[in-house]
């Protein structure tokens, strides 16, 4: 694209960014990056070759304002849109000391998103929404696969926070799942490609949301339910699979049949003493048994603060002694990946946050 500006997406949510580049790469080039740091190495590069950033407000580590701050100290004056959930007024009055170009807020609307940047950008010939979607991606199922799922996150998360709690788990969780898919390809020569993983690593992260279906309190009683308490509880299984079908879309039937399984059954055992049906073994499918493993590791070894080999090894050992909860390939599975996940946890702040 000849003399198009260069925009640079910055957004630690893979998803995210996938949505704005997919609506946005016809008009613009675009770069894209995670996290504050990666950003702030493009942008003061000499000469900088950036045109505009779209900026996520809410970034583990270096978020949004941190990179405005360093931008301001170092007279770098670029257009910078904020993209965020909450596009509130104490936002708004922070950004405005920064001079930002204005706000693109979650979840996208498309339309508004290509004719905010065509007035910041003097460019009157922007396509709409609908002539991008059908001219780049037809009929596949990737742009709204993403769409949705970025609705849905943003829904989930401000749930989340309204309860006083984090998506945190619910992140680790979808990592798990791209590391132990990636391993279990390869162990079983599988079919799965870089698609198929992306997409059911981020259904794992939804197992829990039919949590937004049940009494608040009883998510704060684990341990002191009643049973029919309990038994109310246990109904988040059901609830977040219908939660996910209320999505009908022929585009989105991949991801809504992973998903909805994964909420249903992430707490069957493989020895079929789980709920809600009491599948067992192969019965339940490996998307859901795998997502199972990763939820039960993941809240067994971010109690530790130490993270190491020896604390890896002594919750896989842990997880081994219940027999019947887990397929025992899997976990060895899990094992053989060991470097990969203590790596991630390393640049993750497990200790900081209040958790689903």
């Amino acid at each position: 694209m000849a003399n198009a500006k260069r925009l640079l997406i910055v957004d630690d949510s893979e998803i995210d960014r996938n949505v704005l580049r997919n609506l946005l790469s016809r008009c613009f080039e675009i770069s894209e990056v995670e996290n504050g740091y990666a950003a702030l190495e493009l942008i003061t590069k000499k000469p900088c070759k950036i045109d505009g950033v779209l900026l996520d407000i809410s970034m583990p580590v270096l978020d949004g304002f941190n990179v405005l701050e360093i931008m301001a100290e170092n007279n770098i004056n670029i257009p910078i849109i904020l993209v965020t959930a909450e596009a509130t007024a104490a936002n708004v009055h922070r950004a405005a000391k920064y001079a930002v170009a204005g706000f693109i807020s979650k979840p996208f609307e498309p339309q508004l998103i290509l004719e905010k940047l065509g007035n910041i950008f003097g460019i009157e010939s922007l396509p709409t929404a609908v002539e991008t979607h059908e001219e780049n991606f037809g009929k596949t199922e990737t742009y709204e696969t993403d769409t949705y799922i970025s609705k849905l996150t943003s829904i989930y998360k401000a749930y989340l926070k309204n309860i006083n709690l984090d998506d945190s788990h619910c992140q680790r969780v979808s990592k798990l799942m791209e590391i132990m898919l990636i391993e279990y390809g390869l162990a079983n020569k599988t079919e799965l490609d870089t698609l198929d993983i992306r997409i059911i690593s981020k259904a794992a992260y939804f197992h829990d949301v039919g949590l937004m279906g049940i009494p608040t309190e009883l998510i704060f009683k684990k341990e002191t339910m009643t049973g029919s308490e309990r038994e109310i509880y246990n109904s988040h299984t059901v609830m977040g699979a219908n939660i996910i079908w209320l999505n009908s879309s022929e585009n989105c039937k991949f991801f809504v049949k992973v998903c909805s399984d994964m909420c249903m059954h992430h707490h069957e055992r493989y020895d079929g003493l789980g709920f809600p049906h009491g599948l067992k073994g192969s019965d339940n499918s490996v998307y859901s048994q795998l997502c199972g493993l990763a939820i039960r590791f993941d809240k067994l070894f971010s109690k530790h603060k130490e993270i190491n080999d020896v604390q890896f090894d002594f919750v896989i050992n842990e997880m081994k002694i219940d027999k019947g909860a887990f397929f025992s390939e899997h976990l060895e599975m899990l094992a053989k990946c060991k470097g990969e996940v203590i790596n991630y946890y390393r640049t993750m702040d497990i200790n900081s946050a209040v958790e689903v």
